[in-house]
């Protein structure tokens, strides 16, 4: 008999878990998922949902899994489920609660803010019991999407929420989007530092009116309004699009390094959407700041809003700022990253905005016509004074460079609320590897017709950012309910709410009523156990070994 049980997703985590709680003087073991612990049909043809929303083919993944699982439930004093801190690891800790809570009702959350002794220690002291209302979001939107994607991908043409959003801003806005950054360099009246601008190729600025662009000589500019530089960390989508900019690194490739960094105790939660930190990060970053040899102070970077749920993701531990990102490999090479931007944003610097209207009259001299000559005056032309920072280049010109489409196409889904930080890197890996546009951007002969074929409402990408939204809403009522989930109440609302088109067609498709059977957990514990007197558990343990 143990004190403690924690309950993780990933098996590589178990080692590293159990050698931390030991330090903290817990007697703990640790007991992986090995991720989800159920599933619905991988065909989406099978729908699985009948007619009151009920997800009702949803069926245990891993029978080894729970059986061990619950086998480590009997012998500790308390369970705590650390599974990961997003909408996913809330549903596997709603299925780990009803599976063992037979044997033992002490069932805890723990959100893990980091894999490293201080974060492990912080997160113990802030569990509370498992809540059935956190699984909400995660099982509605699975309903929701599964729905989507049964009623409208036919003959090979795959259709979904977040992908054929991301089809649609392709197809209705692919002529603005381009994948070549400009960045425009004008000198200072002043004498002091030039003024930048930066956008992205587009219908209006070419990459041949680019390249005439950087060759220019600007005339110096004044200075027009100044304010103290933001403070913000990076959230995990802009993480990943300076790691595309700076490190080459795609989408995927990024995620899977923060990642990495988090399991071995080297960042923080990676999968947060937050731009600031919270009072404890602060102080955990103040060493690393003061190490660096810039006069920074971790208080000078943003405060985590209060409907921020996790900090920016910060770098644990030690970090050599002078060193090159670039020259690091992937996963320090992230890190570095964004420990330099963590400096930056602890200094006291000022953000100063030009007056440009000049520049509108001087291209026209140069023989650039009145729209692209207004689209470049009309830009944010700015600067920043104060301390310098790690990276900083003491040398700035004109320049185009050549970025990666994964980068693009991402930074654009997360400005239109495209997904959520846990599944960003797949939508655009998944998107990106099905041949739907070309490295411009532009969208292919499959990728055409692939849009011509879905629907127009879903080829939005403000529905799939509602819908998002939506599922998040969880109203007392749908809790008290004796006779249904929650997350069948919320699906069945949203469902009835999107546009008509969308709903008669998801509605008509449901299934008939399936027969109401007993509960589905205890269906799966009296199969999975197998008998309860010890006999018959290590007869069940040398059935499943096999």
């Amino acid at each position: 008999m143990v004190a403690s049980l924690f309950v993780i997703e990933a098996p590589g985590k178990i080692r590293a878990l159990e050698h931390i709680l030991k330090t903290l003087g817990h007697d703990a073991a640790v007991q992986a998922t090995s991720g989800h612990l159920y599933e619905m049909p991988e065909d989406l043809g099978d729908l699985g949902i009948d007619k009151t929303f009920r997800d009702h083919k949803r069926t245990a993944r891993n029978d080894k899994a729970i059986w061990y699982l619950r086998k480590a439930a009997r012998e500790a004093e308390t369970i705590y489920v650390a599974t990961d801190a997003d909408a996913e690891g809330d549903v596997i800790a709603w299925d780990v609660h009803e599976l063992v809570k037979d044997i033992n009702p002490e069932i805890y959350r723990m959100k893990l803010k980091g894999m490293d002794t201080a974060s492990i220690e912080a997160s113990l002291a802030d569990v509370y019991p498992v809540r059935k209302s956190d699984a909400v979001p995660g099982r509605t939107r699975a309903i929701i999407d599964r729905m989507i994607g049964h009623s409208f991908s036919r003959d090979g043409i795959g259709v979904g929420r977040v992908s054929t959003g991301l089809l649609g801003m392709l197809s209705k806005h692919g002529d603005k989007l381009g994948t070549v950054k400009v960045r425009l360099v004008a000198p200072a009246k002043d004498g002091d530092a030039p003024w930048a601008t930066e956008f992205d190729t587009n219908k209006t600025i070419t990459p041949e009116i680019a390249d005439k662009l950087t060759a220019l000589s600007f005339p110096a500019i004044d200075m027009r309004a100044r304010k103290p530089a933001p403070g913000d960390a990076m959230h995990m989508g802009e993480i990943m699009v300076r790691a595309g900019d700076e490190l080459g690194m795609t989408p995927k490739e990024s995620a899977k390094s923060l990642q990495s960094m988090y399991e071995t105790g080297q960042m923080s939660y990676p999968r947060s959407n937050s731009k600031g930190v919270s009072k404890g990060a602060q102080r955990r970053l103040e060493r690393m700041i003061r190490k660096s040899g810039f006069r920074g102070k971790a208080d000078r970077i943003s405060a985590k809003g209060d409907e921020d749920v996790h900090d920016a993701p910060y770098p644990i531990g030690d970090v050599d700022v002078s060193k090159d990102p670039r020259k690091l490999g992937d996963d320090h090479g992230v890190r570095t990253m964004v420990a330099r931007n963590m400096v930056r944003s602890s200094l006291s610097r000022e953000r100063q905005a030009a007056h440009s209207a000049e520049i509108e009259d001087f291209l026209k001299t140069q023989g650039f016509d009145d729209k692209v000559s207004k689209f470049v005056a009309s830009r944010n032309w700015t600067r920043e004074i104060g301390p310098r920072f790690p990276g900083e280049k003491t040398f700035q010109e004109s320049s185009t460079t050549q970025r990666m489409p994964e980068t693009v196409l991402l930074e654009k889904a997360v400005a239109l609320g495209l997904g959520r930080p846990s599944t960003w890197a797949n939508h655009i890996d998944s998107f990106m590897s099905r041949g739907l546009c070309d490295d411009n951007l532009q969208l292919t002969d499959k990728g055409q017709a692939w849009a011509a074929a879905s629907p127009d409402e879903l080829l939005n990408p403000q529905l799939s950012n509602l819908i998002e939204k939506a599922c998040d809403r969880i109203l007392p009522e749908m809790m008290d309910d004796p006779d249904r989930e929650p997350w069948s109440i919320l699906a069945e609302k949203i469902a009835g709410s999107l546009p008509d088109n969308l709903s008669n067609q998801m509605l008509g498709d449901l299934e008939p009523d399936a027969p109401r059977t007993e509960n589905a957990y205890e269906m799966d514990i009296q199969r999975i156990d197998g008998g309860s007197d010890v006999q018959a558990d290590q007869t069940r343990e040398a059935e499943l070994k096999h």
